[in-house]
């Protein structure tokens, strides 16, 4: 682990290894942001822009980012996560540093395709963020991994033991999205350092329209180590650049024929995508 000093300070900030940086220089990758409210939500949204700026630094661009944004005006402090389509994956834990509406973090964001060939998705507002831990994940997943998860949580996984959660009805369109395999999903919450976490999820199904379950594994063992019940968020994003997050409480373990089962839940719904984005649905 490089560490990086700011000049005429005792700051100190994290570089990312090759590998990760590799991970978040790409273009299309997969990159979620966590934030928190000032009374411990999470909030976990899809935030592309996310670039490498300096040792120690990124930078993201203001863009479909409602309740990111909001929570950033209370609490500056973030958990990134990356995945690339072979799930490469890397993540760090961060401070949002201050913002810029000019100069070249501006121009580093807006030469990004999507945003430099769309008029409307201009970016004219760029915060920095630096970097204070990496999150301990493997540099890859095999994609049998991800599939054995999957049919596990519809076999094993399905088995109910305990009480009825019962939870919000989940719109069906929604649900399709979390069940699909071809998708990813991730989970955030609060650590008890007072930064929000993430992890990656592959097994993971709606065991009723309130109740969302996902499997407790190897990359994603941190979750498993929470005190419940305790608030998460969760975010979807399909192959069709359709994404929806899902707010709730993760209300215990299960375990059952060797599978430890997280059960969350569902409080509220959120679209992601415009001309809904930010907007509740449930």
């Amino acid at each position: 682990m490089e560490l990086v000093k700011d000049a005429g300070t005792t700051d100190l900030r994290v570089e990312l290894p090759p590998a990760a940086m590799g991970i978040y220089k790409q273009e299309e990758v997969a990159k979620f942001m966590a934030t928190a409210s000032a009374d411990g939500v999470p909030n976990v949204a899809l935030i592309v822009s996310q670039m490498p700026a300096e040792p120690g630094r990124i930078v993201f661009g203001e863009f479909m980012m409602v309740k990111t944004q909001a929570n950033l005006a209370q609490n500056d402090k973030i958990a990134s996560f990356a995945i690339t389509p072979k799930l490469e994956m890397a993540g760090f834990k961060g401070d949002v540093s201050g913002w810029t509406e000019s100069g070249p973090y501006i121009d580093l964001i807006n030469s990004i395709p999507f945003f430099r060939y769309n008029a409307y998705a201009g970016i004219h507002k760029v915060a920095t963020a630096e970097i204070r831990e990496m999150l301990d994940f493997p540099p890859k997943l095999s994609m049998v991994t991800a599939g054995r998860e999957f049919l596990a949580m519809r076999t094993r996984g399905r088995i109910g033991r305990g009480e009825s959660v019962g939870g919000v009805q989940t719109p069906e369109p929604v649900r399709s999205k979390f069940d699909g395999i071809m998708s990813i999903k991730v989970l955030a919450y609060l650590d008890g350092d007072g930064y929000p976490n993430l992890v990656p999820l592959f097994g993971v199904m709606f065991r009723t329209a309130g109740e969302l379950r996902f499997k407790v594994s190897g990359y994603n063992s941190a979750v498993g180590g929470l005190p419940t019940p305790c608030k998460v968020a969760l975010n979807v994003l399909t192959l069709d650049l359709r994404t929806y997050q899902i707010k709730g409480t993760l209300v215990r373990f299960d375990k059952s024929l060797g599978l430890r089962v997280g059960v969350v839940r569902v409080e509220e719904v959120y679209s992601s995508m415009p001309p809904l984005c930010g907007q509740r649905l449930v």
